[in-house]
């Protein structure tokens, strides 16, 4: 994956061609969007245009979606496909910052007032739930939690691969 981008904004990919040869015309981009489908329509192949005299060729697109979205790059003249991935989400790292920010505006009275309410609205158990959530953790028998992980870790289980 090759970082993380906003929906609605442009995406610029840079593309190194084979033994860094310049001068190619035909070096394009192929966009697929996050159903992996080529969309030609929306998204039709980009020419990619040369940076000066390097051998590199950049060129853009704009996903109108949230999802991956793959682009394949080639040049009939060097062939060579290279594909990159791009995660595309409602929100980049500058918006996600922007918002942090934010939160660094609120007053100590504003953080206090929302706590205030939050424990307000909490309703924790009484002691007669907590005591029986335990007998049901334990059960009739009062196994102690050491006991009860004892007899967990005596359970043999089929190997796995995660």
């Amino acid at each position: 994956m090759q970082g993380l981008f906003k929906n609605d904004e442009v995406i610029d990919v840079t593309y190194q061609a084979t033994k860094i040869t310049t001068g190619l015309l035909d070096v394009t981009m192929k966009i697929y969007d996050e159903s992996r489908a080529l969309d030609a329509i929306n998204f039709p192949d980009v020419v990619m245009t040369e940076i000066g005299t390097t051998g590199r060729y950049y060129g853009a697109f704009t996903p109108d979606v949230e999802g991956v979205w793959t682009v394949l790059i080639n040049s009939a003249t060097k062939p060579g496909e290279v594909v990159k991935t791009f995660m595309v989400t409602a929100h980049n790292i500058d918006s996600v910052g922007d918002a942090v920010a934010a939160l660094n505006n609120l007053s100590t009275a504003q953080v206090n007032v929302e706590v205030d309410s939050a424990l307000a609205d909490y309703d924790g158990p009484t002691k007669a739930e907590l005591d029986a959530s335990e007998l049901a953790i334990r059960g009739v028998d009062s196994d102690t939690l050491k006991t009860l992980s004892d007899q967990l870790d005596a359970v043999e289980g089929p190997p796995m691969v995660g």
